[in-house]
């Protein structure tokens, strides 16, 4: 090996250098970053990419070396990325591109060749694209093993193209080949190598993310037992500051109270935030800045009392910080909404269903939490879907203050409860609904009447099956009373055991229905409660009378202004009900008393 040749490969190891440091760079933003792993593209991501990698494929051809006859380039680096990354768009344009202006503008006795299957390696680049996606680890590695293939193959052919000269003078064209071979599948692989370390690093965080912010939430609903009391407002206070990266101090303000907590890292945080806090404690506030935010805690349209939250000087709040302060305001406010309700005497039935509210299952949470840690990897949008369930059946489950809800409201914890539980089980549960869909929103029912007897379905019945079972929930129309009952084909249970559901006691695993029964006897007497009807390895069936209470409909308009502005509000149970068939047929003596 002579050393204008090695020169000659240090002189195109720079310039591939130069296009990796500038490509690392682009990688850093957002939208290049998901194009590693995104199938499909908008048109704007498109045009991007052909412009990025035909720019690269042709600053490429310029930046040579001649060797063995020709020259050695990384043309090959821009179009295998562009079709790697781009898709077969990306990776088709490119390589026409780059090999219409290989063919026409650098003359060489092998011009067309080279510009012609310059286009056809930009098109298998393309369409191994998918396949590349597809591995989830060592995308370097499959990275590095397609682009071998692909150069292998453009100099098999270039080989056969150019038979005999090629074999006239084998070692000219052994020297020119095997370079770029070895320098253009290096520098392809290790581009997604670095990009691999992005994406792990990008998953890592957000996984880091998830687990601090329901550690963060869970901390905050074990105060809800001891209520709004000076410890836990000062624990809320060390809580925020230790798990929102990058806090100096965190206070509340309550009652004329500061409860203060400090995180500073040097002694410029020290004196700026000693300055402000002194400021805070005489002015009992703080003018608006980029490094701090000020949140209020509401009750019944009431401030009582703020959340201030400040970073460095010259540093900013992202916007996971933001919901993540305003998530804690939420709970704060739901914390002290629980404990007005317990010092008030006349709302004793109010505080009861608190109670029940409050009760989280930790295996349910627990479990739900590493299904949605596992989906952060595989799945993002499906983990972002699942933080959205969850965080509807926690807001659904403790902010409801009503005695009576609308029956869409129930039927949306529901929705929320069962989505996290198929998430884990997958089609082992399935649920049907049967509401007059016209009467959603004003038929009147008890907060938290359906949930408790769904989820006694799903862990006592459906889930003890191996091969699971269906659920239907439905209503039934009497000329004073609405009928409501929970129907599932589990495994059922024995006459002694259903006489024993309802009787007071304090096993954890029933505690759902007698409190649902005795909430309504106690609302609507003796002719209400729960009435269960179970045959073993057949399935159960639990149900309750609830008197006719409506509330007024709204006017059409208002409800039509209402839905355009939600949206989303529309699940699965407002957009389809139970046909004839789906599910076992039910006696009318089961119904009907």
């Amino acid at each position: 090996m002579n050393a204008s040749w090695v020169v000659g490969i240090q002189h195109v190891w720079f310039g591939i250098s130069i296009f990796l440091l500038l490509l690392l760079l682009i990688c850093r933003t957002t939208f290049f970053r998901e194009a590693i792993s995104a199938k499909h593209f908008s048109r704007k991501h498109t045009i991007l990419f052909i412009i990025l990698f035909s720019v690269m494929s042709i600053c490429g051809t310029y930046w040579n070396v001649s060797a063995g006859g020709g020259i050695i380039n990384f043309r090959a680096v821009g179009i295998i990325l562009g079709g790697f990354v781009g898709g077969p768009i990306v990776g088709t344009v490119t390589g026409l591109i780059t090999g219409f202006h290989r063919a026409f503008f650098i003359q060489t006795d092998a011009s067309f060749i080279h510009g012609g299957l310059s286009i056809l390696q930009g098109i298998a680049a393309g369409f191994l694209s998918k396949r590349l996606k597809s591995h989830h680890q060592q995308l370097w590695l499959w990275a590095f093993i397609d682009a071998l293939v692909l150069e292998l193959l453009f100099w098999m052919f270039f080989a056969f193209l150019t038979f005999p000269q090629s074999l006239d003078n084998p070692y000219g064209f052994f020297s020119l080949s095997l370079p770029i071979i070895v320098t253009n599948t290096i520098a392809v692989s290790l581009f997604y190598m670095v990009i691999e370390f992005f994406i792990h690093q990008r998953d890592s965080e957000k996984t880091q993310t998830t687990r601090t912010t329901f550690n963060a939430v869970a901390a905050l609903f074990a105060t809800l037992h001891d209520g709004f009391n000076n410890t836990n407002i000062a624990s809320i206070a060390e809580l925020v500051t230790s798990s929102l990266p990058n806090l100096t101090w965190t206070a509340i303000s309550y009652k004329d109270h500061l409860y203060i907590h400090t995180n500073y890292r040097n002694d410029t945080d020290r004196n700026q935030g000693d300055a402000e806090i002194a400021i805070l404690k005489l002015q009992k506030k703080l003018p608006d800045m980029p490094h701090l935010m000020t949140l209020p805690v509401m009750y019944h349209h009431d401030t009582v009392g703020y959340i201030i939250a400040a970073k460095s000087k010259g540093d900013t709040f992202t916007k996971m910080g933001i919901e993540f302060l305003h998530g804690i305001c939420h709970v704060m406010e739901a914390i002290y909404e629980y404990d007005k309700m317990k010092e008030e005497e006349n709302l004793l039935a109010e505080a009861e269903i608190r109670a029940l509210q409050a009760q989280i299952n930790p295996h349910f949470l627990y479990n739900t939490l590493n299904t949605i840690s596992y989906y952060v990897r595989s799945d993002p949008d499906t983990a972002r879907k699942l933080i959205q369930y969850l965080s509807d059946y926690f807001r659904h489950s403790l902010n409801n203050p009503s005695k009576l809800i609308p029956l869409s409201e129930e039927l949306h914890v529901i929705e929320s409860y069962t989505e996290l539980e198929r998430a884990r089980f997958g089609d082992r549960l399935k649920i049907t609904y049967d509401f007059p869909k016209d009467k959603l929103d004003t038929i009147q029912v008890p907060p938290l009447l359906l949930q408790p007897l769904v989820e006694n379905a799903v862990i006592h019945g459906i889930f003890k099956r191996p091969e699971g079972g269906k659920i239907k929930v439905g209503l039934i129309e009497h000329p004073k009373y609405y009928k409501i009952y929970v129907l599932d084909t589990g495994v059922g249970m024995s006459p002694r055991k259903r006489k024993k559901l309802l009787i007071d006691h304090k096993r954890r695993d029933q505690i759902g229905l007698i409190n649902v029964h005795q909430r309504l006897l106690s609302l609507f007497g003796k002719s209400s409660g729960l009435h269960i009807v179970s045959k073993e390895n057949k399935g159960t069936l639990v149900f309750a009378n609830i008197p006719k209470i409506e509330a007024p409909r709204k006017p059409k308009a208002q409800k039509k202004a209402m839905s355009s502005q939600n949206p989303s509000s529309s699940t699965p149970w407002q957009k389809k009900r139970a046909r004839p068939g789906h599910w076992p047929e039910t006696s009318s003596s089961q119904l009907s008393g």
